[in-house]
């Protein structure tokens, strides 16, 4: 007997991670596809979030095109007959209670706001996915290219983040992370503004900042929601505050693409 259970212990060690791990798993948030993306062996993602497939909110969008799109119902994620679904903890409370009733297992991972919850985030999906030195190795070159690009010194500008509807990203936001990072003082957090806040054009323009930052892929169609990034009332501020677009999606998930923002932040402050 002890001679069958060594043998099987043997067995198993041979066996990759991977393939002990679930042969079919489901994400259901737009940031955890991308990091599913980057982590799963082939063939293990089976179904993510429909908004990955959009190349305004997602990295990965190619990638994603050819795995099936979920829209958050349980008729959705059950039919591709997954082993694993992964929600945001957030989120979906009552579709997370059908998916176990149904008994599916379910992994709930918190949002990642910062650089440093990112590397929790990816350890916690590279364990659930049997892929651990993969996690390892994403969070290794996210600490290199995080040690590149850091700006050294103090603050070299005062940087103004606008977004549609006077949308602007304060205190405790990615963005706010990644402009520090970047050598840049976030206005909208120096001005008390939450995370994801809105504020006045006056305001805007009483702060003279140095730098606007702004989505100029998502502000090509005029729109009533545009109007105040748009607004004749910033060329005020020309020839004073430079420009930079940096694209929503390189700054709306915690992860590798947060360092292509910071690049664009670089060339920005020169």
């Amino acid at each position: 007997m002890k001679a069958v259970v060594a043998l099987a212990l043997v067995l198993m060690a041979t066996v990759p991670a991977w393939a002990q791990a679930p042969q079919r798993v489901v994400t259901l948030n737009l940031c955890l596809d991308q990091l599913a993306l980057r982590l799963a062996a082939p063939d293990q993602l089976v179904g993510v979030s429909y908004l990955s497939r959009d190349p305004r909110l997602s990295v990965l969008a190619e990638q994603a095109r050819i795995i099936a799109p979920v829209r958050a119902r349980v008729e959705s994620i059950l039919d591709l007959r997954p082993d694993l679904v992964i929600f945001d903890s957030a989120a979906h409370v009552g579709i997370k209670g059908l998916v176990r009733r149904a008994g599916v297992p379910v992994l709930e991972v918190p949002w990642a706001a910062t650089l440093e919850q990112a590397e929790v985030q990816i350890a916690r999906l590279a364990g659930a996915l049997g892929r651990e030195d993969a996690g390892r190795t994403l969070v290794d070159d996210m600490r290199s290219q995080r040690d590149t690009l850091a700006w050294r010194g103090p603050p070299t500008a005062v940087a103004a983040v606008l977004q549609a509807n006077g949308g602007t990203t304060g205190k405790g936001s990615l963005m706010d992370e990644l402009l520090r990072l970047s050598g840049f003082r976030n206005l909208a957090a120096e001005l008390g503004v939450p995370a994801y806040g809105r504020w006045s054009l006056e305001t805007v323009l009483a702060g003279q900042p140095d730098l606007l930052v702004l989505d100029a892929e998502s502000n090509l169609d005029p729109a009533r929601a545009t109007e105040f990034v748009d607004h004749a009332a910033l060329k005020s501020l020309a020839g004073r505050a430079r420009r930079v677009s940096v694209p929503m999606k390189y700054s709306i998930c915690a992860g590798l693409e947060n360092f292509h923002a910071m690049r664009l932040l670089a060339e920005a402050r020169r």
